[in-house]
C-alpha cells in the first residue's frame, strides 16, 4: 500500500509525505459532505455559480504557482501543466454559462390539463476518485459539474500528487464553498471500501486504472450506487493512403509523447497504409530522434520523467517482453539522464497478437506501429483491443473515412485530428474503456436524477 507522498521524479527525492485518514476522521468528513448537501442542492444556479465563477478566476491567476507543483510531483512539462490549469479554468466557464441551460427544468403539455416537468435534481454526496497524470484537470472536469449540479464531492487523489491536491483543494476554499461541499480525503485503499459502501456516499466517479475500475464499480455495484468510470485507453492513430503525411506529423508525435506518454487518450498504436508506411517511419524516427529528455521545469525539455519509479519498471518489462514474443525494436534514444524516472522514446513494430504492446495499454513513450493494406484490415486492428476510448482517423476522402468511423468501436473518432477533451461536448469510452460521460451536458447530468413531476387541474 502506498503512501501519500511527493517525490520529484527528476530527482527522486521525497519532499513530503502524509499520514493516511483515519476511520474516525472519515466518519466526520462523511457526516459534513452530507449535511452540506442539504443547504448546497437548495441553492440556485445563479448563486452556485458564484462560487464556481471565483475558482476559475483563481485557477487563472494561480496557473503558474499549480503548474510548478504537478511538474515537481508527476514530472509534467512546465508549459503543459500550466494549459493544464487554464483548460481547468474553462470549465468553470462552461458550468457557469451554460448550467442552468442544461439543467433547468422543462415542462410541456401531456394532455388536456395536464402539464409534466422533468427535472434534473442532484443525488447527494459524490466520491471522486482521480488519478496522477492531471491532477488538476482530472478533478475540475468531473467535480465542478456535478457541484454546478447540487451535489457535494469527496476528492481522493492518487498517492503520488498530494501537494497538487491540498493547492487545488486550498483554491476551492479560498473561492469560499461552503464548509463540506467539496473535500479532499487521502483515504488507504482499505478505508476507501469502508467510504463506498457507507449509506452517505450515493455515487462514485474514478479515472483510472482498469484494475482499479473493476474493483471500485464491484463495489459500487454491490451497493447499488451510479457510477462513472473513464479507464485506460490504447487508441489507434489511422492513416489511410490518402492522407497528407507531411501534414500529419507533429500531431502524430504530439499525440503520442504529450505528457511523457502518459494520457489515456494518447494515440498508442499507428495503423499506417501499406503504401505510406517506409515514409511514415522514417519521418517519425527523424522526429522522435529530437525529443529531449531532462528537466521538465527546463524549457529546452520535451521529455520528462515517468511519474513514478514502478511505473518505469512496468513499462520496460512490457516492452521487453513484447520484444522476446517477436515485436521488432526500430528505436529507441539511448542517452537518459543521469537521474530521473525515465524511459526513453521507444518505436515497436511488427508486434504480433500475443505480445503485451499489442493486447496491453503501454503508459509511456512508446510508440507501436502497424501497417494495413485495406480499410477493413485496419478496422480490424482498431478493434483488436480491449480498450475502446477514442480513435484518429488520417485521410483527404472524409465520406470513405466517415464510413470506416462507423465500425470503429470506441466512444470517440476524431477525423483529421488527435482524440482530445473539449468542455463543451462528452468524454468517455466504451469495452474496457469504463462508461459513462464526463463534460458537456452528459457531464453536468452525470450525477443526477431525472425526476418526473405530473400536474393535472383540478
Amino acid at each position: 500500500m502506498r503512501p501519500y507522498e511527493s517525490i520529484n521524479p527528476f530527482t527522486g527525492e521525497l519532499d513530503a509525505a502524509f499520514d493516511f485518514l483515519q476511520p474516525d476522521e472519515a466518519d466526520i468528513i462523511l457526516e459534513k459532505g452530507h449535511v452540506a448537501f442539504q443547504t448546497w442542492r437548495k441553492l440556485g444556479f445563479a448563486e452556485r455559480g458564484l462560487y464556481i465563477k471565483k475558482l476559475g478566476e483563481l485557477l487563472r491567476e494561480h496557473a503558474d504557482e499549480l503548474a510548478v507543483s504537478a511538474s515537481f510531483e508527476m514530472g509534467k512539462l512546465l508549459p503543459h501543466a500550466k494549459a493544464e490549469v487554464l483548460k481547468s479554468a474553462m470549465v468553470c466557464t462552461y458550468c457557469v454559462e451554460e448550467g442552468h441551460k442544461v439543467l433547468e427544468p422543462k415542462t410541456r403539455p401531456a394532455d388536456k390539463g395536464i402539464m409534466v416537468e422533468q427535472a434534473w435534481k442532484p443525488l447527494g454526496l459524490v466520491l471522486g476518485i482521480y488519478p496522477w497524470n492531471f491532477p488538476y484537470w482530472q478533478v475540475i472536469r468531473s467535480a465542478v459539474p456535478a457541484l454546478m449540479a447540487g451535489n457535494t464531492i469527496l476528492v481522493k487523489p492518487a498517492p503520488n500528487v498530494p501537494a497538487s491536491s491540498i493547492k487545488l483543494q486550498e483554491l476551492f476554499d479560498k473561492a469560499g464553498f461552503p464548509e463540506g461541499v467539496i473535500q479532499t480525503i487521502f483515504p488507504s485503499d482499505d478505508l476507501i471500501a469502508g467510504i463506498i459502501s457507507d449509506k452517505r456516499i450515493v455515487a462514485v466517479s474514478l479515472t483510472g486504472s482498469e484494475r482499479a475500475g473493476s474493483a471500485v464499480g464491484a463495489l459500487a455495484g454491490k451497493a447499488i450506487k451510479p457510477i462513472v468510470l473513464e479507464l485506460g485507453g490504447s487508441d489507434a492513430f489511422i492513416i489511410r493512403e490518402d492522407a497528407n503525411i507531411d501534414q500529419l506529423m507533429e500531431q502524430a508525435v504530439f499525440s503520442r509523447f504529450q505528457n511523457n506518454g502518459q494520457s489515456c487518450v494518447a494515440a498508442k498504436r499507428y495503423l499506417v497504409h501499406e503504401s505510406l508506411y517506409e515514409s511514415f517511419l522514417a519521418k517519425l524516427i527523424e522526429r522522435v530522434k529530437n525529443l529531449k529528455m531532462g528537466d521538465p521545469m527546463d524549457s529546452s525539455t520535451t521529455i520528462g520523467p515517468l511519474a513514478r519509479f514502478d511505473l518505469k519498471e512496468l513499462l520496460a518489462t512490457q516492452v521487453d517482453d513484447s520484444i522476446q514474443s517477436g515485436a521488432r525494436l526500430v528505436y529507441q534514444q539511448t542517452d537518459l539522464p543521469e537521474s530521473g524516472f525515465f524511459y526513453p522514446p521507444t518505436i515497436l513494430a511488427d508486434i504480433p497478437e500475443h505480445a503485451r504492446a499489442f493486447r496491453e495499454e503501454m503508459f509511456g513513450p512508446v510508440l507501436s506501429l502497424y501497417s494495413f493494406k485495406t480499410d477493413e484490415e485496419a478496422v480490424k486492428l482498431a478493434n483488436a483491443t480491449a480498450y475502446g476510448l477514442g480513435c484518429s482517423i488520417w485521410t483527404s476522402n472524409l465520406s470513405k473515412a466517415r464510413e470506416m468511423g462507423e465500425d470503429i468501436e470506441s466512444g470517440m473518432v476524431y477525423f483529421n485530428q488527435i482524440v482530445k477533451s473539449d468542455v463543451r461536448f462528452p468524454f468517455g469510452g466504451c469495452k474496457n474503456s469504463g462508461f459513462g460521460r464526463e463534460l458537456g451536458e452528459e457531464g453536468l447530468k452525470a450525477f443526477c436524477q431525472l425526476k418526473t413531476t405530473w400536474f393535472k387541474e383540478q
